[in-house]
């Protein structure tokens, strides 16, 4: 019997790992990432108040039991003094075999412990249970995740790697500092506009053909799956999106896009999350068509944006008002992916230049202390996490090997006196925490990155 039960975890493991495996291809990670969770699933009862320590002691090396057979009482004998058994006790009738395992535990307890795991090891759970796959997909789940500050940042990048036909998207491995290709099925579109949200990522939009599309996607970033989303009522290229985050109420502005047919009627549309419906927002401009190149959310009420004149508005979503501030930004082509950190904007100027500048003020300055950057060519300026901005450039490797760099940067502001009469300057210092080389392929001639921003998951 014990010989029976060694060769039965034997097949289940052997099974076990075949399934991480195929995780590990389909989310682009590595099989060593998973291997050292693979234990044994569904021997006999757990004892909570254990299996929470166990959890909590090194929630990187959970132990997760896979078991897919039905002897759990030979596994039981066969295990007995191995593998730090000594808390598996199968409890039996005659004529009858009990399989509870990690089953056995409350859901809300079953939840909570799950939580405190880290996404590596939830992908690899997900795939191998389907109650697993149930809890880690759920609202309810990553709402107990958040709560309990269990998330990394993910950074993932929508990008053209010619001469591939199609864009493809790619997700940064938090161990190796590579970009992984995400393996999904989507359609060419260029000039869509990107709208993250907590578990995913919205494309709208775009050209197909040639011409302007109404299609919607949505990234799903905890399943790596993509799902076609109710299609907006115009069709529209070159947008510009925010998400407005009201409490509870979540809400996507997609403005512009519509090309000759835009109006005061059409020019805006808005997506309700919670009911999955598109509906068009009218609104006073003052001027259309009105193409917005830079658009930044300021709080729940308000959208700050930048048009491809220079001109600054600010949009109103409680009044449906585009309001002028007066002011004009100067070489708007000069400044690129803005962003707003700790109520500061930043963008990526020319010649490998970080620039800063507060929202009242209309001077920009450069970032300090980045010098070395400005013999790159920065193509891409986003958030990493709330402590870190990320850059990509582009490089040649050795033998002319197409090369995207990554590099992660803290900012620091300070202030200094200048002059007699020592007059208060602010300075927004950077500090190079992380660079390298994140993708490499002599197969690409040349590449087109079209979004990037993390989330966390």
């Amino acid at each position: 019997m014990a010989s029976k039960g060694r060769a039965t975890v034997t097949t289940a493991f052997r099974q076990a790992s075949a399934m991480v495996m195929n995780v590990s291809r389909m989310w682009g990670f590595d099989e060593g990432d998973y291997i050292p969770l693979i234990r044994y699933l569904q021997l006999a009862p757990i004892n909570e108040d254990v299996f929470k320590d166990t959890i909590r002691r090194g929630s990187n090396q959970v132990c997760v039991w896979i078991l897919s057979h039905r002897k759990p009482s030979a596994v039981i004998k066969s295990m007995k003094g191995r593998c730090g058994c000594s808390q598996l006790a199968l409890k039996t009738r005659k004529n009858e075999t009990k399989v509870c395992g990690l089953w056995s535990l409350p859901d809300d307890v079953f939840v909570d412990c799950l939580a405190q795991v880290s996404r590596l090891d939830l992908v690899a759970l997900a795939m191998v249970s389907r109650r697993h796959r149930f809890y880690a997909v759920s609202s309810r789940f990553w709402a107990v995740r958040y709560r309990m500050g269990n998330v990394d940042p993910y950074l993932y990048v929508f990008m053209h790697m010619y001469p591939d036909p199609s864009p493809c998207w790619f997700v940064l491995h938090p161990m190796q500092r590579r970009l992984k290709r995400v393996n999904l099925n989507l359609y060419p579109v260029t000039g869509s506009c990107f709208v993250k949200t907590d578990l995913g990522i919205y494309t709208i939009g775009g050209l197909i053909n040639g011409k302007p599309t109404s299609k919607v996607t949505f990234l799903n970033c905890i399943e790596h799956t993509v799902y076609r989303i109710t299609p907006m009522k115009m069709a529209r290229s070159g947008a510009s999106a925010s998400l407005i985050e009201d409490g509870e109420n979540k809400k996507i502005y997609v403005f512009g896009g519509c090309w000759d047919v835009a109006d005061s009627s059409n020019w805006v549309e808005v997506y309700d999350i919670e009911t999955g419906t598109w509906e068009l927002l009218s609104v006073s401009t003052p001027k259309m068509p009105l193409k917005i190149k830079e658009s930044m959310v300021m709080d729940e009420k308000h959208v700050y944006a930048v048009d491809e004149d220079g001109e600054i508005f600010v949009f109103s979503t409680s009044e449906s008002t585009f309001c002028a501030e007066g002011e004009r930004e100067s070489n708007p082509d000069d400044r690129n992916d803005w962003r707003l950190f700790d109520q500061t904007f930043f963008c990526r100027g020319i010649g490998g230049r970080i620039l800063w500048r507060l929202p009242r003020e209309f001077g920009w300055k450069e970032v300090k202390g980045l010098e070395e950057l400005q013999q790159q060519h920065i193509i891409k300026l986003c958030a990493f996490s709330v402590q870190r901005m990320a850059i990509f450039w582009e490089a040649q490797g050795p033998d002319q090997i197409l090369e995207l760099w990554y590099a992660e940067i803290t900012l620091k502001m300070t202030r200094r006196k200048e002059g007699e009469e020592e007059e208060e300057v602010w300075e927004v210092w950077g500090n190079i925490e992380w660079s390298g080389a994140v993708l490499s392929d002599s197969s690409y001639t040349g590449l087109n990155l079209l979004f990037a921003d993390s989330l966390y998951v």
